[in-house]
């Protein structure tokens, strides 16, 4: 009986919260929306690929840009999913999420008063919270654990993967160095993952990636798609271009690019989205990337 009581009486009390939540907070989140759609319309991005990076449910993506605010969680949670939005774009997360506010303004005269509810003794309240303490601790005991053990799963088989390509790699560098005379490094790491790149050196632009991380990738060759998906940990992949290559990568700092066989760098920040461009007319073979768009 107690229990159905509290559950009737907080069933309610939220009814009139949400009745009475502000319109501000609907408009503005339509501004943020319509600001965020607008870059991400200019810049040729899709919603699906913002889902991707930002690993934000499409649903609720397209919620914010319709400023639908009765299809998004609570104010503290849509100001994050707000925040990791823009700052996938490259924009100020911080900025947007201060835009949109999370508490609720002064209430009107009107108050809810204790005596609207059904009475309840402070022994109901004192059980209440400790039953409700208790269901935490259990779930949150539980999650840990299939947490740790699904980590472990994961890390074992990730370390026998390595180890596999590494004993692969290296038996194939073995090979090659008994057969053939030195070559460049581009050369080798296409040798590795089967890749076939031109060394007559018709194709002046050439982009080899190494993965330090996981990263979802897009390379377009001359106009072309050549790859779009997403990369593991460990993985180096190369390109060659006649005029123009363009990369995309969805966590640019885990990510380590190098041009024509220079020296490889970090592409960019952690979790960020970036894009660079590279033209055959503005590189050559011993050149630094440039980073572009």
């Amino acid at each position: 009986m107690t229990k159905n009581l509290l559950f009737l009486f907080f069933k309610t009390t939220k009814k009139k919260l949400h009745s009475q939540e502000p319109e501000p907070a609907q408009k503005k989140l339509a501004e943020i929306g319509a600001q965020l759609r607008q870059y991400r319309e200019q810049h040729s991005i899709c919603l699906d690929k913002v889902a991707l990076v930002t690993m934000i449910r499409r649903n609720l993506l397209q919620a914010i840009e319709d400023g639908q605010l009765d299809q998004l969680p609570e104010p503290v949670y849509t100001q994050g999913l707000i925040k990791r939005y823009a700052e996938a774009m490259g924009l100020d997360g911080s900025q947007f999420a201060e835009f949109f506010p999370i508490e609720p303004p002064p209430r009107s005269k009107t108050k809810l008063s204790w005596q609207d509810g059904p009475q309840l003794r402070p022994i109901h309240l004192y059980l209440f919270y400790t039953f409700l303490i208790i269901c935490s601790v259990n779930v949150l005991s539980q999650l840990m654990g299939s947490s740790v053990t699904a980590k472990n799963g994961a890390a074992a088989e990730e370390l026998a993967l390595e180890q596999q390509q590494q004993a692969r790699a290296a038996a194939e560098a073995s090979r090659v160095s008994k057969t053939q005379k030195p070559e460049s490094y581009a050369t080798v790491e296409a040798a590795k993952t089967g890749q076939k790149l031109d060394t007559s050196g018709n194709k002046p632009v050439m982009v080899s990636l190494t993965f330090k991380a996981e990263s979802w990738m897009q390379v377009e060759v001359d106009g072309k798609t050549e790859f779009e998906g997403v990369l593991p940990s460990g993985t180096v992949r190369t390109w060659q271009a006649q005029k123009q290559l363009v990369v995309v990568a969805g966590n640019a700092g885990g990510v380590m690019i190098a041009v024509n066989n220079g020296q490889a760098e970090l592409l960019g920040v952690p979790g960020v989205v970036k894009e660079v461009v590279f033209k055959a007319e503005e590189l050559k073979p011993s050149e630094k990337p440039k980073n572009e768009g």
